[in-house]
């Protein structure tokens, strides 16, 4: 609740209201006083002080009503329309390496658990991938459920390769739905993509076509890392292949991010959140109450109340 006036420009006039004071009172010529001090001032002559506070009050309600004084209330809504939003994870068994302390798989679905945290009016779901794509969780608002299950989420330890074609095209898939708030998926991986029925830029020029943005995340050391042992294998060195990533981001409207420890990779989520940030519907209503008429008819009452008391009854002569 807020006073306003509408037209304070007549506020200036507020000098005026001294006038009466530079009036001076009708008088009498008389050869002396003295008689008239030796009684004591009546009631009637006390109520003659009241004159000019009354006109000083009768033109203040005039030129304050005159500036259109109201008392406005205002009410603002703001609704948010969410994103709907797909986390892509690699969880291949490069995933297991653990020269980003304590492991890459430790680090990355710590860091995606802080970010879905901070989305509170999106709906996040979360696809996993390896050599094909497992979904985690639809799109949903609830982030709590998604958020417990992707913290035990592990490396696949069987090595059977990276379908980064196939994990975006399943993403994108989920998100085949248009929603009021856009629509994005983020895609973290830390190797090479070579299983899958779809390249990567094929996947992308789908999302592309969906009209959905893709942000990419190279993740791990430049040097690259050795693989873990497998059961049966052996210990091979994996590197990050960066083109394909930075190719899916610019057909589909993203960004590309690096990455290469876990301080890097929650200031990627950070820049991401403020990229994709959920557009408002704002609608704003004011209910305006004029205090003019009010003030108009205390000034009429008071004018009134002076007429009768003092220009009829306490009339002064002459």
């Amino acid at each position: 609740m807020s006073l306003v006036f509408l037209t304070p420009v007549w506020l200036l006039l507020l000098p005026c209201t001294l006038i009466p004071l530079w009036q001076r009172p009708a008088a009498l010529p008389v050869s002396s006083l003295q008689p008239l001090l030796e009684h004591p001032a009546t009631w009637r002559i006390r109520l003659h002080a009241l004159q000019m506070p009354l006109q000083i009050a009768v033109l203040t309600l005039i030129i304050i009503a005159l500036a259109a004084p109201a008392r406005q209330q205002q009410e603002t809504n703001v609704i948010r329309q969410g994103v709907n939003l797909m986390l892509v994870l690699d969880i291949s068994a490069s995933m297991r390496a653990d020269d980003i302390r304590p492991s890459r798989i430790a680090v990355a679905r710590t860091a995606a658990a802080d970010f879905i945290s901070r989305r509170r009016d999106d709906r996040i779901g979360v696809l996993l991938f390896s050599g094909v794509p497992y979904l985690l969780s639809p799109p949903v608002l609830d982030a709590a459920p998604v958020i417990d299950r992707l913290l035990q989420v592990t490396a696949d330890e069987t090595g059977n390769g990276t379908a980064i074609g196939d994990a975006l095209a399943a993403a994108a898939a989920r998100l085949d739905t248009p929603g009021p708030g856009g629509r994005a998926v983020i895609l973290l991986t830390d190797g090479t993509s070579n299983r899958g029925r779809l390249t990567p830029l094929a996947a992308a020029r789908a999302a592309a076509g969906l009209d959905i943005r893709v942000y990419t995340i190279g993740f791990g050391r430049r040097e690259g890392t050795l693989l873990p042992v497998i059961p049966g294998g052996q210990r091979q060195r994996v590197i990050l292949d960066e083109a394909p990533l930075q190719q899916i981001a610019d057909l589909t409207g993203g960004r590309y991010f690096r990455a290469d420890d876990a301080v890097a990779l929650d200031s990627v989520y950070r820049q991401i959140d403020a990229l994709e940030k959920a557009p408002l519907a704002t609608t704003t209503r004011i209910e305006s109450q004029p205090l003019a008429p009010l003030l108009l008819q205390l000034a009429a009452a008071l004018l009134l109340f002076e007429l009768i008391l003092f220009r009829l009854w306490l009339r002064r002569v002459p």
